[in-house]
């Protein structure tokens, strides 16, 4: 199995909940958002192989999407998924660049330990490692997330951004 995330360009704004709708409506998406940040959707793919990965993107051209960035997840590197993040919407998801040489996988006990963390995976593309952030923090965001992130960030990582998603 692939595991994936798709970031998205929408080619019309008037067209952003129908683009989202219809790529919720895809096989194997398993969770799709509006993004306030550089792309204006984001979606969690879980595919076979990458020929239906190919088929997921064509669905998501078809759905309004005319530029993509897709980072698959590297299936040896770090993988975090706490068991209610399927139940759990999410209200970020941040992308971390990371400086060389550093050791991902590492980062899977730190990050458990942060409430708000869902899923952690390291990535292929243009981001090392994308973290999911819970609904139950949209309030109290750095507080509950990103100033704990700092004390792994200060040491590890020389870029990180944070796109939110929007509620619709």
């Amino acid at each position: 199995m692939i595991k994936a995330f798709v970031l998205g360009v929408v080619g019309s704004r008037s067209e952003l909940v129908s683009s989202l709708n219809a790529i919720r409506n895809l096989p194997n998406v398993e969770e799709a958002y509006l993004l306030w940040g550089t792309y204006d959707v984001i979606a969690k793919v879980v595919v076979p192989s990458l020929e239906d990965l190919n088929s997921v993107l064509d669905g998501l051209y078809r759905s309004g999407v005319v530029d993509s960035n897709t980072l698959i997840v590297n299936p040896g590197g770090l993988s975090l998924e706490k068991p209610e993040s399927r139940s759990k919407r999410k209200c970020a998801y941040t992308f971390i660049k990371i400086r060389r040489p550093a050791a991902p996988r590492l980062w899977g006990r730190f990050l458990s330990e942060i409430d708000a963390v869902m899923e952690a995976y390291e990535i292929f593309g243009m981001y090392d490692v994308i973290v999911a952030v819970s609904e139950d923090v949209r309030t109290d965001f750095f507080d509950s997330y990103f100033r704990k992130l700092w004390i792994l960030t200060e040491i590890n990582m020389n870029n990180t951004t944070t796109m939110f998603t929007v509620e619709v």
